[in-house]
């Protein structure tokens, strides 16, 4: 084997085995997860009046009106236990507002969604609390 072709193997064999160590010390890509909650009936409110929709891509929740019913939607965000803040949408039926967060990848966010009228959120009309990973 010629000395030229010493070094090219010796070059091609150092650079795959850079690019094996590479691969095998990088962190895997985190899958985050989306969730949807809606809101249930109660209180005269039908089911699914409000929707709140989590979007692990960006860290996006849209709080959605769906029905002509009067009232707004409520939604409220605790990541890792610990409460985020409150989401308002008060604009009509058929409206969405967003709102955008910034959360560690791999966070648990976990919220839900009521129907929420003349300022009092309706409680019996609150979903199950969603989980979804960030």
């Amino acid at each position: 084997m010629s000395h030229f072709n010493r070094a090219v193997t010796s070059l091609t064999a150092a650079t795959a085995a850079a690019v094996s160590l590479t691969l095998a010390l990088s962190p895997p890509a985190w899958a985050g997860t989306s969730a949807r909650a809606w809101s249930l009936p109660a209180q005269g409110y039908a089911d699914g009046a409000c929707d709140l929709q989590f979007n692990d891509y960006g860290e996006r929740f849209s709080l959605n009106d769906n029905l002509k019913d009067d009232a707004g939607c409520f939604g409220e965000v605790m990541v890792d236990g610990i409460w985020r803040g409150d989401m308002y949408n008060s604009k009509g039926a058929g409206t969405t507002v967003e709102y955008n967060y910034d959360f560690v990848e791999g966070a648990i966010v976990q919220f839900a969604v009521c129907v929420r009228d003349n300022g009092e959120t309706r409680s019996r009309t609150c979903s199950n609390w969603k989980k979804a990973t960030a």
